[in-house]
């Protein structure tokens, strides 16, 4: 019984002691945390006194220090270090109260002990690399490293560390020589964590002044070395991350042969390329595969269609059109649809092929005879079938047959009215009322659209029900009649989107021009600047788009428009002036300032591309 009573007793005294401790430490911590170094002291001295753990250890250190009590601060120091003589971080401690006395030799010195008595252990090599760096003692880190390699016999090692302190202390070359240490033997495997590194040192490289060093570096290690396929990949690598795809084709085509990669390599950077809008370089690819034939590379049908799609792009992207290759791309669909025939499969196609022959070629009847033939092919498909009626509605409206039209519209309309398919058709019949001047029926139907399932027809929905909500009067006329007075701005505006909808950019402009004469300081102007600008996009007056679209952003911040103005003025910078830290700076723009655009998705994604997250 007695024996129990005094295990009690000794345990309770102990619990006692700790509380009372743990009271102590907590105000000291308090005392600290306010600055009230001198009020600190010597509760952190009574507690370390009783127990020099390392935690109580770092609070009576820093305090010492706050207060400039270095010779006690040396004491307590040492102390530590015979206490635990292992731990590499104390021997730094060391230094840092010499060199915080001004005593610099002895700091120093403390630091090349610290060095020279390192043991041949890669985790006390880095234990001590990290002590340095977070003094920041960048140098002395560094010679850390290096000695460890000796040690260990191994340079090999320390590559990301060694790289990442020369990247802090903007040694560029050192840090690209690192990097690539690691691909020194050839290994293939090893490219991915040498890209890693090097898009840390490629990153927010406004100047491109890394990005010239690093090239400069693979450009050497290639001729110097070109057995080791590593430097190419990495050089090729490089060129695609500063969207330069005309310089990492031959590099692509080159490594293609040598490491007879069927096509593969250069099959995706024309993808790439395609993407970021260089159509040239992608086509280029694309007919670098098919040149190998059907039978030489697995690319071959799918860089076929790939080609068309490209220079399809690229076409309807650009005006004035260039007739001579509208026509020779008319001839290319032709032939390769007549190849591979008219079905499911092939239905981006020929959509593609039809809209191409009535908007670009001037051949609206032929275009008319492939949709119906295509309509007729796919009685099974109820959507593909509605898919081919809208592209003849487009059609049909392009060449002024506007109730045959708004006819087909409505069929698919009715048909499927709970699809995309029916929405579109939908939305593009209320498009039609707006260009003829059927405002309110126009507008009756885009309030019903408001509340589509797709977010993009529910948005442009609801653009074109405010815009005419905002600037339509009472009486309505027809549009095209010459006497027409009413809604004036609003009814130049309807024929100036239906001029852009038939390719007609030059009489659009003119009407655009009208609007802002008649109506200077309107609701509409925004919305002129905004066709403007992207009509000035496709002449590749990509400057001319930027002041539009900066006037939105400046004047109609407001307004509907102004993400939208934001989205296109990100994509202007991304793809058009190769201006990457522009591109960030508006894509961020709408992610803080529109945070529930429908570009947000989008614009978030593009951002982090660019940043290097990806």
């Amino acid at each position: 019984m007695k024996r129990i009573l005094v295990i009690l007793l000794l345990a309770f005294t102990a619990f006692t002691a700790t509380a009372q401790r743990s009271q102590e430490e907590q105000l000291g911590i308090q005392y600290y945390q306010n600055g009230e170094f001198e009020k600190a002291a010597p509760m952190f001295e009574k507690i370390y006194n009783a127990n020099p753990n390392s935690y109580i250890y770092y609070y009576y250190y820093q305090t010492l220090l706050q207060l400039g009590n270095f010779k006690e601060a040396e004491k307590v120091v040492k102390k530590q270090q015979k206490k635990f003589p292992q731990t590499q971080r104390y021997k730094t401690d060391l230094g840092f109260v010499y060199e915080s006395a001004g005593e610099n030799e002895k700091a120093e010195k403390a630091y090349t002990d610290a060095i020279k008595e390192l043991p041949a252990q890669e985790n006390t090599i880095r234990e001590l690399y990290n002590a340095f760096l977070g003094r920041r003692l960048y140098q002395h880190a560094t010679t850390t490293l290096e000695r460890g390699r000796k040690l260990l016999n191994n340079n090999q090692l320390f590559i990301k560390e060694l790289s990442t302190i020369y990247l802090q202390t903007n040694q560029i070359n050192k840090a690209t020589e690192e990097a690539l240490l690691l691909v020194n033997d050839g290994v293939l495997g090893k490219v991915p964590e040498v890209q890693q590194i090097l898009q840390s040192i490629l990153a927010n490289d406004e100047g491109k002044q890394n990005y010239m060093t690093v090239q400069s570096i693979l450009q050497k290690k290639t001729k110097d070395s070109p057995d080791n396929l590593c430097y190419p990949i990495l050089q090729q690598w490089c060129y695609e991350l500063d969207r330069d795809y005309a310089a990492a084709l031959p590099l692509a085509i080159s490594l293609d042969r040598r490491t007879k990669s069927n096509g593969q390599r250069v099959f995706a950077l024309a993808t790439e390329a395609n993407k970021n809008k260089d159509y040239d370089t992608a086509i280029e690819a694309l007919n670098y595969i098919i040149e190998k034939g059907e039978n030489g590379t697995d690319y071959y049908t799918e860089s076929l269609f790939l080609l068309l799609d490209v220079k399809y792009e690229r076409l309807i992207s650009t005006i004035p059109i260039d007739n001579a290759e509208a026509a020779t791309l008319e001839k290319e669909f032709d032939r390769l649809l007549k190849e591979y025939g008219v079905h499911k499969g092939t239905s981006e196609w020929t959509r593609k092929y039809a809209h191409l022959l009535a908007f670009f070629v001037n051949k609206s009847d032929k275009a008319m005879q492939v949709l119906n033939q295509a309509i007729e092919n796919s009685v099974r498909d109820p959507k593909e079938r509605a898919q081919y009626k809208v592209d003849l509605a487009d059609i049909e409206l392009y060449k002024g047959d506007v109730w045959e039209a708004t006819l087909h519209y409505s069929q698919v309309d009715k048909d499927l009215p709970n699809d995309l398919i029916g929405q579109t058709a939908k939305f593009k019949n209320a498009k039609l009322s707006f260009y003829i001047g059927e405002f309110e029926w126009a507008k009756s139907q885009l309030d019903v659209l408001r509340a589509a399932t797709s977010k993009l027809i529910a948005n442009d929905a609801m653009y074109f029900y405010l815009l005419i909500t905002d600037n339509e009067t009472e009486e309505e006329d027809e549009l095209f009649t010459e006497n027409a007075e009413s809604n004036l701005p609003l009814r130049y505006y309807a024929k100036a989107d239906f001029l852009i909808f038939q390719n007609k950019e030059e009489e659009a402009l003119q009407l655009l021009d009208s609007v802002l004469i008649i109506d200077p300081y309107g609701k509409l102007s925004d919305d002129v600047y905004y066709q403007k600008a992207k009509i000035s996009v496709k002449k590749k007056d990509y400057l001319g788009a930027e002041q539009y679209y900066s006037k939105i952003l400046s004047a109609y911040s407001y307004d509907l428009l102004a993400d939208d103005a934001a989205y296109e003025l990100a994509q202007l910078y991304d793809y058009h002036l190769k201006d990457s830290a522009k591109a960030m700076e508006y894509y961020q723009k709408i992610l803080k300032e529109y945070p529930d655009s429908l570009y947000t998705v989008d614009a978030r994604k593009r951002y982090r591309e660019l940043r290097g997250d990806f």
